[in-house]
């Protein structure tokens, strides 16, 4: 199980690069130098601990190429990785900080936009729903489900492997950890 989960993982990305900290990027104009997404996703979820994939201009070309409009006002990006070996249960959590919210807001309804347009799957799969009291929306692909949602000025992407719904909901309402908004 854990196999599928990690080949499905690695097909999706095209690679999986694991650290344990946070990956240097050379200052780029794309994103705040002075932040660090990954730090808004919780140590731990579920008794999975967090493994940072990439962050800051690395992550964001991830993000770009795995998406066909513009992505815009993104101050900094994080692909977090929880794992969960023993249960084959697999979490790849994005987080993306926007100036504000009202940006971070907008930024979101472009996705659901751009699904639509899109259509196949990613359209017709889409709803919006109420998860631990935030408004989330779901899709799926390749009957993965997939959940976002923006959280003041943040938006974070969740694709979640053999969890319960429960085990979702839990999993949403603790993104972000407790106490973890930027403050600038």
């Amino acid at each position: 199980m854990l196999v599928a989960v990690a080949a499905a993982a690695g097909s999706y990305f095209g690679y999986i690069e694991f650290l344990t900290e946070p990956q240097a990027t050379t200052p780029s104009p794309e994103v705040n130098v002075n932040v660090n997404a990954s730090t808004i996703a919780p140590d731990e979820l579920l008794g999975m601990k967090k493994v940072v994939v990439s962050c800051g201009s690395d992550a964001l070309q991830k993000v770009k190429q795995s998406h066909t409009g513009s992505i815009e006002y993104v101050e900094d990006v994080a692909i977090v990785h929880y794992m969960n070996m023993k249960e084959g249960k697999f979490l790849t959590l994005w987080t993306t900080l926007y100036p504000n919210e009202t940006i971070a807001n907008t930024e979101t309804e472009k996705m659901v936009v751009g699904m639509r347009k899109g259509g196949g799957s990613w359209a017709s799969n889409l709803k919006e729903l109420t998860i631990a009291e935030k408004q989330v929306y779901q899709t799926s692909s390749d009957d993965v489900p997939h959940y976002f949602w923006a959280d003041q000025e943040w938006v974070f992407y969740i694709i979640p492997h053999d969890f319960t719904k429960d085990e979702i909901a839990e999993l949403i309402g603790a993104i972000p950890g407790e106490g973890t908004f930027y403050n600038r």
